[in-house]
């Protein structure tokens, strides 16, 4: 098992027993002020997928999962995200 925090401070991993860890990674602070849990987990799913790189099925998930987060929520966390990831979010949900 392996548990990633963002953190603003020093990255580092921490191993606990044979196979778990612990691993704090360095984030920008605009990145720690996002309201919302799941538009959080869906902005940093398409950056690790990458610009331009989202297969459909991936964006109907993440279609999915962000129609159990509050309106407000999802516009306050597209305008700290990346504009292309801003776009996205705000695509699949418009009409929700």
């Amino acid at each position: 098992m392996r548990v990633v925090f963002l953190t603003d401070g020093t990255p580092r991993s921490i191993k606990i027993g044979g196979k778990a860890s612990i691993v704090f990674k360095k984030t920008i602070p605009k990145y720690l002020s996002l309201k919302g849990k799941i538009t959080t987990l869906a902005i940093f799913a398409l950056k690790e997928i990458g610009k331009n790189q989202a297969s459909p099925a991936e964006l109907a998930k993440i279609k999915a999962v962000l129609s159990h987060e509050t309106k407000e929520n999802i516009r306050h966390d597209a305008a700290i995200a990346p504009e292309w990831i801003a776009e996205i979010i705000l695509k699949l949900t418009e009409n929700e």
